[in-house]
């Protein structure tokens, strides 16, 4: 860099200018004021073309500044010894312009050095290029390269916080969650380090399932999160963008453990903030569409929000393109954008985007998108040949899992279709591949007994619920309540007390049912030990069945049989809405005697007034403006119209008199004189006909000579 003009150099000549340019540059960096420094450089780079330090301070000052791609084409467009020199500055542009390939390429160029600043060069360099082996789904080698820097920079990587959090991003992308907690304990450090530390373990819990520890360390991530960035001098509204992710999760956590309402909310929390994160966002939107679905509140608008997450080829928008890094997530989005497409009608879409679904999340989904688009166009025997190519694939693959969904879908098929016997086929083909245990869940079995039902065979259908009681006999965790007591039930009408009495105590221990469930068991045990003869058994249970209806005495069993069930009632609201019924309420008499509905009036909507600029409603000298002054001044209601104007001609007033007031004047009136010689001969003036005879007599003659 320039030290200073040359001893007897003219104080005005180009060196002292160079000079004094270097010296605003240097004072530009040490205040780092990137645009004044990248407009000293311009005016050093026209003085001295190719100076390798303005040049290398105008690279810096443009990717402070956000503009990586203009420092990618400043430095492609230079020689090839800068790209050289400035090939690690080359490769962060790249990566900050989303050219990762590129990047990775520049990465290897990048040569051994043993100085302190090679050294430097280098670990700066093997750190990009983990994260860019992470960005690009290489997540494999990302961990292992993170673990070599580790090793060989202990110093540098412990005073870098974001290294341990990538290295535990990393993992979690590797499906290697479980060895999250060993590899923070080598490098020395807890998830109580940072909250993004704290907020990629719970991810990977997520991953492994564990979703309650989950949620603490997301609530221990939260919490540190606001207590940094508040310490960081963030305003509140900053801290809730940024802190975003970390409620999407938990949302999804939600979500999982099965509280919808809560997790929804916390959605649409996430979304109102509309922050700069668009993969938060559009994680929100695709988690909260599925659990709307397209008909429920607002279904329809994130339907097409999710349609533009990925394009017909599978690519991912370039504004979350964070989110194909990790390869379930890319399958998630691609499948989602069918699946929204099916429901919005857009059949040609889904068949163009068949291909690049089957590759990114393979033949059974493509196969079941098929399904769809047949069953939407009344296709039934394309959808079933659909269906079977799938089920070939998968025994060809050995694929388990989409074998059981091939044949679960083959089945409902059959089941729309009235054919309940090859259903119920089926079924038990799904039950034979034993993926995830289908055969022995008491629901799988439920379904089957009610296809039996439904196909007229009742003795097959107590068949499979006798063996299913019989397995819940010897079974000790996760009894199912509904499909169980639905069968207990029925073993205790066909007179079977002692299977059944085993199946209703079972689900009186179980732990994790609901308060209705429990009463329902209790009230089984009383039945059935009261029908096995254990009058004893019968008459503690029913104690207890006392007990539980004393806290809720204040419920009346008979208004709750004739209420409607709560899914009823929102379908109802539902339909309300859709319809724009007048009648959005309705409220029982309060007497009761005549049991009719009142509608309640709906509130109007008052419009809000309108006022001119600068009027002050305070003010009692202003009077409030012409609320018509809008409208044309014909359409305003005190408008009155113009008055005709009549044309008046001849006598005063002879416009405006009628036929016989005419005859009269012409007449003289009731006691006229005589006209030319006539005498009246009626006491009203002239016979009408004469009348008219005489003022028609000189109609169209010219007079003739002059006056008498």
């Amino acid at each position: 860099m320039f030290s200073g003009a040359k001893p007897g150099a003219d104080a005005d000549g180009p060196d002292a200018q160079i000079s004094d340019l270097f010296g605003r540059l240097a004072s530009a960096c040490e205040d780092q004021s990137h645009k004044r420094a990248l407009k000293v450089c311009e005016d050093l780079l026209k003085l001295t073309p190719g100076d390798f330090d303005a040049s290398h301070a105008k690279v810096v000052a443009l990717i402070e500044l956000g503009r990586c791609a203009d420092a990618v084409a400043f430095l492609e467009e230079g020689d090839a010894q800068l790209r050289v020199k400035l090939s690690f500055e080359l490769a962060y542009a790249l990566y900050r312009s989303n050219r990762l390939t590129d990047a990775l390429a520049k990465l290897d160029e990048i040569g051994n050095g043993d100085g302190d600043d090679e050294q430097s060069k280098k670990y700066a360099a093997l750190q990009l290029k983990a994260q860019l082996l992470y960005r690009v789904g290489r997540s494999g080698e990302s961990v292992s390269l993170y673990n070599d820097l580790f090793t060989r920079f202990p110093t540098k990587t412990k005073e870098c916080s974001s290294s341990a959090v990538n290295l535990t991003a990393a993992l979690v992308a590797a499906g290697c969650s479980d060895k999250i907690l060993q590899a923070l304990k080598k490098i020395g450090t807890t998830p109580k380090a940072s909250f993004e530390l704290a907020f990629n373990v719970a991810c990977g819990l997520l991953v492994s399932g564990e979703f309650h520890d989950a949620t603490q360390y997301l609530q221990l991530a939260k919490t540190l999160g606001e207590s940094t960035l508040h310490d960081e001098g963030l305003s509140g509204d900053e801290i809730k963008h940024e802190l975003a992710p970390i409620d999407a999760q938990l949302a999804f956590c939600e979500a999982e453990l099965g509280r919808t309402e809560l997790a929804t909310d916390l959605y649409k929390k996430v979304l109102s903030l509309n922050g700069s994160d668009a993969a938060t966002n559009a994680v929100c939107v695709t988690n909260l569409a599925v659990l709307v679905g397209p008909r429920g509140e607002g279904g329809t608008e994130l339907m097409k929000k999710v349609e533009k997450l990925t394009d017909g080829e599978g690519n991912v928008s370039q504004n979350v393109s964070t989110l194909s890094s990790i390869a379930a997530t890319k399958k998630a989005l691609v499948h989602n954008r069918a699946v929204a497409l099916v429901h919005g009608n857009r059949l040609e879409m889904v068949k163009a985007s068949l291909e690049s679904v089957t590759q990114i999340c393979g033949g059974y989904v493509a196969a079941a998108l098929e399904v769809a688009v047949a069953s939407r166009e009344r296709r039934p025997k394309d959808a079933f040949v659909s269906l079977e190519n799938a089920l070939k694939d998968a025994v060809a693959a050995g694929d388990k899992l989409s074998q059981r969904d091939a044949l679960l879908t083959i089945a409902q098929l059959h089941a729309t279709s009235g054919e309940f016997g090859q259903a119920v086929e089926s079924l038990k083909k799904a039950g034979d591949t034993d993926a995830d245990g289908l055969k022995t869940s008491p629901a799988f079995v439920a379904t089957i007994a009610a296809l039996f039902d439904l196909a007229g065979d009742s003795a097959s259908a107590d068949s499979a619920l006798d063996e299913m009681l019989a397995r819940i006999g010897t079974h000790t965790t996760g009894v199912p309540c509904s499909a169980t007591l639905r069968a207990a039930d029925r073993s205790l009408r066909r007179g079977r007390p002692n299977e059944a009495l085993v199946a209703y105590e079972k689900l009186v221990t179980t732990s994790g049912i609901t308060e209705e469930e429990a009463q329902t068991a209790i009230a089984g045990v009383v039945k059935a030990a009261a029908a096995g003869g254990d009058l004893q058994k019968a008459e503690t249970f029913s104690k207890n069945l006392v007990a539980m209806k004393a806290r809720h005495d204040k419920l009346d069993p008979d208004l709750l049989e004739e209420s409607l069930p709560a899914s009823v009632v929102q379908r109802s609201k539902e339909l309300l809405i859709k319809e724009g019924s007048r009648f959005s309420k309705r409220k029982n008499d309060a007497t009761g005697v005549d049991g009719n509905s009142k509608a309640e009036s709906r509130k109007r909507k008052k419009k809000k007034v309108l006022l001119p600029k600068g009027f002050d409603p305070e003010k009692t000298n202003n009077p409030l403006p012409d609320p018509e002054r809008w409208l044309p001044k014909r359409e305003r209601s005190y408008f009155k119209g113009k008055k005709k104007k009549l044309a008046v001609r001849g006598a005063q007033g002879a416009a405006h008199m009628t036929g016989d007031l005419k005859l009269k004047e012409f007449s003289g009136g009731a006691g006229g004189g005589d006209v030319d010689g006539i005498s009246k001969t009626k006491p009203g003036g002239l016979d009408p006909s004469i009348a008219e005879k005489l003022l028609g007599k000189g109609k169209g003659k010219k007079k003739k000579g002059g006056k008498r």
